[in-house]
């Protein structure tokens, strides 16, 4: 099993504005001069320029920032070599059906779906253009195989990609009014080798009239980049924990008071005593998410590092895990401070009603 990958603070974000240079993406209908790359690097740009402005601390990296064309292995290079924390990927869809549109997130997974290995081949496709792929590349884009040998690749971060995806669509949908294609698993090459939390979106058909001319106005790419930016704030404040800073400062505090006083020698209660589980208020209830598994892992405390109590539960195709339990946000965060010094450094607290994940937005809605 794979611990949660640590997320204290979300310090680096890579965007990358697919294709470019040589490789101008799909054309669309032929009606425009600009094509894919145009509009992934307008929208791209936009999004930089969003997140600089409100997060003026973190490190906004672009894998291009003009029509030059990164080859595929760079821009992961690009995301690894910084360590980033996150990695965005823009792109435009098309198909040979005019009526295909919407929009869609992908994350790395097996493809489920001939439409998906469709969509997997048809980005995976710019290796064809790169100097001695052959090479290069222990990669077939165009052989289904290749793929399956790929699908754990991203298991450690699959579901903090999932929670971005989902915070994509939700804003295509309900912000922008675009139609929800999904959040889907697919083997792209870009999200395949990072070694972080990974996205790749397409922002809508450009061999569809309607949204090829929407995406080629400047309000359909500042609708679609202010959406982009508000689920990445929204997926940072969640996995950031905006009163964990606080929160740490007050332990440490404490550790420093403890010092000073130099009380006499006790035993210290095990850490794992400071994660209760409440009642909760109108079935509604806020966990702390510590591992995420492909596989089910034994219920006892030494998978769990002491642990004795975790719940497990089954969503997308993994298994989660989860400790503590109460209908406190407060006293939410202060067990994830604690689970983190404990050696689960990527907890994040999730919310249930009646057992059913929901997310903290509307947790709080409804608690006291």
């Amino acid at each position: 099993y794979t611990p949660e990958r640590p997320s204290g603070a979300i310090q680096t974000i890579v965007l990358d504005a697919g294709h470019g240079g040589s490789d101008p993406g799909n054309l669309g209908t032929g009606r425009y001069k600009t094509t894919e790359k145009d509009i992934t690097l307008d929208v791209t740009l936009q999004v930089a320029k969003y997140l600089e402005e409100a997060f003026p601390g973190i490190n906004i990296v672009l894998t291009r920032d003009d029509d030059s064309y990164p080859e595929l292995e760079e821009r992961v290079r690009i995301a690894n070599d910084n360590e980033a924390d996150l990695f965005v990927s823009i792109h435009c869809d098309a198909f040979t059906r005019e009526s295909a549109k919407g929009s869609s997130t992908f994350v790395m997974g097996m493809h489920r779906s001939e439409e998906a290995l469709r969509i997997a081949m048809k980005e995976n496709a710019s290796i064809f253009n790169e100097k001695d792929y052959e090479k290069r590349y222990n990669f077939d884009p165009n052989d289904p195989d290749t793929y399956i040998a790929l699908t754990l690749r991203q298991n450690t971060y699959l579901d903090q990609s999932l929670l971005l995806s989902s915070k994509i669509q939700t804003q295509f949908r309900e912000r922008v009014g675009r139609v929800d294609r999904g959040v889907r698993q697919a083997g792209y090459y870009v999200i395949c080798f990072t070694a972080m939390p990974s996205v790749l979106v397409e922002l809508g058909f450009l061999t569809n009239k309607l949204e090829e001319d929407f995406l080629n106005s400047q309000k359909g790419k500042d609708y679609m980049s202010s959406a982009i930016f508000r689920a990445i704030r929204e997926y940072k404040d969640e996995m950031d924990g905006k009163e964990l800073a606080s929160v740490e400062e007050e332990l440490i505090v404490e550790e420093k008071e403890q010092e000073e006083i130099q009380q006499e020698k006790e035993v210290k209660m095990p850490w794992t005593s400071d994660i209760e589980y409440r009642e909760d208020v109108k079935g509604i209830y806020y966990q702390i998410q510590i591992v995420t598994s492909s596989e089910q892992i034994p219920m006892d405390g030494s998978a769990f590092n002491g642990l004795e109590k975790v719940d497990e539960y089954f969503s997308n195709g993994l298994y989660k895990y989860a400790a503590g339990k109460t209908a406190d946000y407060d006293e939410a965060k202060q067990m994830q401070g604690v689970l983190r010094e404990n050696g689960f450094t990527g907890a994040f607290v999730i919310a249930f009603k009646r057992g059913k994940r929901i997310s903290l937005a509307d947790a709080q809605k409804e608690l006291p």
